[in-house]
């Protein structure tokens, strides 16, 4: 397939090396003409790790618009707060029966259709997962090392109605593709939020003081894992609340190193084997960012429009917007900054499903 991969790092060079290599027209978009000057100039990508191999892609812009044009499938892996500008973007350049996919969406489908609706653009169906489909960092100028590769892509769609159209040409990218209810179950599979802020907000000492630091692999004592399994809880019963009965995917299986996750099962000795995070991060990392600004705020104003408490998603709510000087709460992705906190459940549903 034609397939447009519209990103600024780790995910995008991940996933156009990886679809050009099984054989794919891929049309790789980067943000950044200078860190990705190799890339531009010789249109190849080293692969390392779970992924081995050398690929050509079929072009590299910097113009994302030019790189939609034509696309069966439109590929975002960017973080959940740069999805509204990318859609405000490429809406000329989107076509009628077009897919653009979002690795992963935090909602993110919602926010990219009706900005490219705002826009103009032409109708497309927007599908999001719950994951990313690789666990992968830049290694050097044009190579990416991938650390995991996704067993199961838990995927919703905006609109609901048109599931089965959307991933049919997303399972020939991505066979692991599993459907859904809708795109905000999809994006309330999302556990990163739960992951995340745990791992940030109780190891700020070593993430200031260090050159690097593994949170996934020397971040995670006990009480750091049981803040994080119980915040995740929070997003199960808002699942729940819901009315959602596809698997829920709980952060606990994760650190039980014997439960099944997106990724197969995830024992501590293959994380530390396969892990590719050592790495400076800072409080403006997309773990605050998307997983606190967009994840938590959503999961906050959801429980408040349902009655579910989210007590330690409120607290690390407060911890971020402290740190950066920044109101999540006024800021992120919430129901009242999305449109959607005067609807009642059922008009939510029915709007998710008719778009």
């Amino acid at each position: 397939m034609r397939i447009a991969v519209l990103g600024g790092g780790h995910g995008a060079v991940a996933a156009a090396g990886d679809l050009a290599l099984r054989g794919h027209e891929v049309r790789l978009a980067l943000r950044n003409r200078a860190r990705f000057a190799e890339i531009f100039a010789t249109r190849r990508i080293r692969l390392e790790g779970l992924i081995d191999g050398e690929a050509e892609v079929a072009d590299v812009v910097d113009d994302h618009a030019r790189a939609v044009a034509g696309a069966d499938v439109v590929v975002v892996p960017l973080p959940a707060q740069a999805q509204e500008e990318m859609a405000l973007r490429v809406a000329p350049a989107l076509r009628e029966g077009q897919v653009v996919y979002l690795t992963t969406g935090t909602f993110g489908s919602y926010v990219f259709r009706e900005a490219a609706k705002r826009a103009g653009a032409a109708d497309v169906t927007v599908a999001e997962n719950a994951t990313l489909p690789y666990g992968a960092r830049l290694s050097g100028p044009a190579s990416v090392r991938i650390g995991l590769v996704a067993s199961h892509l838990p995927t919703g769609v905006y609109p609901a109605s048109r599931t089965d159209e959307a991933l049919a040409p997303i399972r020939e990218l991505y066979p692991v593709t599993e459907p859904v209810e809708d795109a905000l179950s999809a994006g309330l599979l999302n556990f990163d939020g739960a992951l995340h802020a745990p791992l940030v907000f109780m190891n700020a000492g070593p993430i200031e003081a260090l050159d690097e630091f593994d949170i996934h692999v020397d971040g995670n004592p006990r009480s750091v894992v049981k803040v994080s399994i119980t915040l995740d809880r929070e997003r199960i019963a808002l699942r729940k609340a819901l009315g959602y009965s596809s698997h829920h995917w709980p952060l606990e299986d994760l650190y039980s190193r014997t439960g099944e996750t997106f990724y197969g099962v995830i024992s501590r000795d293959r994380m530390e084997r396969q892990s590719v995070w050592r790495e400076k991060i800072d409080f403006h990392h997309r773990y605050v960012t998307e997983d606190v600004g967009c994840g938590l705020a959503l999961w906050s104003s959801l429980g408040r429009r349902l009655g579910v408490p989210t007590p330690l998603s409120d607290v690390f709510l407060t911890l971020a917007s402290t740190v950066n000087d920044l109101d999540y709460r006024a800021t992120g992705r919430t129901l009242e900054n999305l449109g959607l906190a005067d609807l009642s459940i059922d008009a939510l549903k029915e709007r998710l499903r008719l778009g």
